[in-house]
């Protein structure tokens, strides 16, 4: 009974932190507060509560639901408008995280998955679940360095962005009713889906089968049904307690190994991965006719929601800088991931 209350009482702080992260307006709040919240919990209530694998798969799967409801019939043809542009400012930043990870792997002395997950921009849900199934992969390591990400995104790029004049628009965001608002007996098919769509990825050793299942269910139903819709925030918010509470038992076991030399060189990492995406614009906007701001904006390895508050605050275009990262996150979610799964399980079975 006692390790059920503990559950109960964990998820009541990370709710607390949560909301009062919230109110420094930092992305992902919910996860970071969970996070955190979790590693709090653990160390004055120590690991004896319950906590089921299944409650951190489902918030996995809650925002795959999530990430595939932004690929929409308007999303994809605004890429298909200046997918050449996309498809080259995507490859170059990825080229260029992919050759800083030789350099994280041997300055941290880590693993090359540990490397590779870890340098991947604007992805991580998609490489914290990887770590998660490669036991040679840190996910300490991973996590930090992916979510300092996050917060270096919202304290440098509005900074340097300010410098460069905008367009003069911010363009026109779609608008994307609640599930609650657009629920009908129709969508139980969406669920089912997904858990069918995750059992054949899994069948098939596909890598994040647990996101990409739902992730590929709404891409079809989107494109096929037009009725389309954002999960309500109140469940994003669960599915980010859910999940971050999962990576915080998972860190808990790995802080022992923290120092500071290690800090130091993530944050080197993610500096570098900031300051070489904007070397990587200053020359391609020669070959376009979008602004600094926005094509920058469009590039920098963050997430779309942080970017997108960036972009109303410094007058980017948004509908060009959603579809740059909507392509990203998908490219990432279908391609860059199996191929990364498979180069690790191949070098892993040479060895």
């Amino acid at each position: 009974m006692m390790r059920y209350l503990k559950t109960i009482l964990l998820f009541i702080i990370c709710s607390v932190l949560s909301i009062l992260i919230g109110f420094t307006h930092l992305p992902l709040a919910w996860l970071f507060g969970s996070l955190i919240g979790t590693l709090l919990f653990i160390r004055y209530f120590g690991t004896k509560f319950w906590y089921p694998r299944w409650f951190g798969d489902s918030g996995v799967f809650l925002m795959g639901f999530q990430i595939g409801s932004s690929l929409t019939a308007v999303a994809l043809f605004a890429m298909l408008a200046d997918l050449l542009n996309i498809v080259i400012i995507s490859f170059l930043v990825l080229l260029m995280s992919l050759s800083l990870s030789r350099m994280f792997m041997k300055l941290t002395r880590s693993s090359l998955e540990t490397a590779i997950l870890a340098s991947v921009p604007g992805a991580l849900s998609q490489m914290l679940i990887m770590a998660e199934e490669n036991k040679n992969a840190d996910i300490m390591l991973v996590s930090l360095t992916q979510m300092s990400r996050i917060v270096l995104i919202v304290l440098i790029v509005p900074f340097i962005a300010q410098f460069f004049p905008s367009e003069g628009k911010t363009g026109i965001a779609e608008v994307v009713p609640h599930l609650t608002e657009v629920l009908t007996p129709l969508m139980i098919l969406i669920p089912l889906g997904g858990i069918l769509m995750y059992v054949f990825l899994k069948k098939i050793k596909f890598p994040a089968a647990i996101m990409l299942g739902p992730v590929l269910v709404m891409i079809i139903w989107n494109l096929t049904t037009g009725i389309t819709f954002t999960l309500d925030i109140a469940l994003i918010n669960f599915a980010q307690i859910l999940f971050g509470i999962r990576i915080g038992l998972q860190i808990s076991t790995l802080l022992s190994q923290l120092a500071k030399r290690l800090i130091f060189i993530i944050l080197m990492q993610n500096i570098l991965l900031i300051t070489g995406t904007l070397v990587i614009v200053l020359i391609y906007q020669f070959f376009t006719t979008h602004s600094f701001n926005t094509l920058f904006l469009a590039a920098a390895p963050g997430g779309l929601a942080q970017i997108i508050v960036i972009a109303l605050e410094t007058g980017g275009d948004i509908s060009i800088i959603s579809s740059y990262h909507i392509f990203r996150i998908f490219f990432i979610i279908l391609f860059i991931v199996p191929l990364i799964d498979f180069y690790l399980r191949r070098r892993a079975s040479k060895a």
